[in-house]
């Protein structure tokens, strides 16, 4: 796959963007269909119309191409734009880390880096996001083998015990199921730091494929707890776990919206 980065001068203002609520950061996905030359969201808001419509016009020629194109686009509101050609879509990946930068000491990834592990990742086939209904549909499908909720470290320790147990019942190796238990423990960590402290574990039998739901009711993809302070009990977070994710596990589906976010972790059986 080509890439083809356009680096062009970008001065990023020093204080959160007026418009984000106070995010310090913000992903907004959206999808381009080059049989209808239609362009719809898949995450986030949605862009002004004059920003739409070059969103489009990119990722037009990013399909013309067939290639991976990273750009930044000064007097926007974004930092990164990524465009990923798949068969007859473009996966558009808008990313604006809102003027965040870190303080003296704070050794923690930077959100930009964070955001553009997931654009590389959808670039290489192993990330894709999902809109509501493409959610419903996936959660419709499979035999479910285990359920647990996930409310603190206890609970997460337990589950973590129980998908063991259970990925080995259905023949997963010792050495996969390891990445399994640990991507999926990242999954649930992030849904105790960052989702609300409250979620769910699942463990889903589909023809050739383990697959793990992790989901939570918190607000979502919005970077809010990057100012704030760990739950009780908890580590602050580093940054890492989405990387550590993406490295352990086959393919990973994600929705997120204000109501919650969904990680459907999928595993060759």
């Amino acid at each position: 796959m080509k890439a083809h980065p356009s680096a062009l001068p970008h001065k990023i203002p020093l204080g959160p963007v007026a418009g984000h609520d106070g995010r310090p950061a913000t992903l907004r996905v959206l999808r381009y269909d080059a049989r209808t030359t239609t362009l719809r969201t898949v995450l986030g808001n949605d862009p002004s119309p004059g920003l739409r419509a070059e969103i489009a016009t990119r990722a037009h020629d990013a399909m013309t191409h067939r290639a991976f194109i990273v750009r930044t686009t000064p007097g926007s509101d974004i930092d990164e734009l990524c465009l990923i050609p798949s068969g007859e879509y473009c996966e558009v990946l808008c990313i604006h880390s809102n003027g965040w930068r870190r303080t003296h000491g704070d050794h923690r990834r930077s959100l930009s880096e964070i955001l553009s592990d997931l654009a590389a990742a959808v670039a290489c086939g192993k990330l894709r996001f999902l809109d509501a209904s493409q959610l419903a549909a996936e959660l419709t499908s499979g035999e479910q083998m285990l359920y647990r909720e996930i409310t603190g470290p206890g609970t997460l320790a337990a589950a973590r015990k129980h998908l063991s147990t259970a990925l080995e019942v259905l023949g997963i190796a010792a050495i996969a199921r390891e990445h399994v238990v640990l991507g999926a423990c990242e999954a649930a960590t992030n849904t105790l730091i960052h989702g609300g402290g409250v979620g769910s574990l699942s463990l889903i039998k589909l023809p050739n494929i383990a697959r793990v739901v992790v989901a939570d009711t918190g607000p979502g993809l919005t970077f809010l707890n990057w100012y704030d302070k760990p739950a009780a009990g908890m580590q602050p977070s580093m940054g890492y776990g989405y990387r550590i994710i993406l490295e352990h596990i086959d393919r990973i589906s994600l929705h997120t919206c204000p109501s919650g976010t969904t990680l459907l972790l999928d595993q060759t059986t």
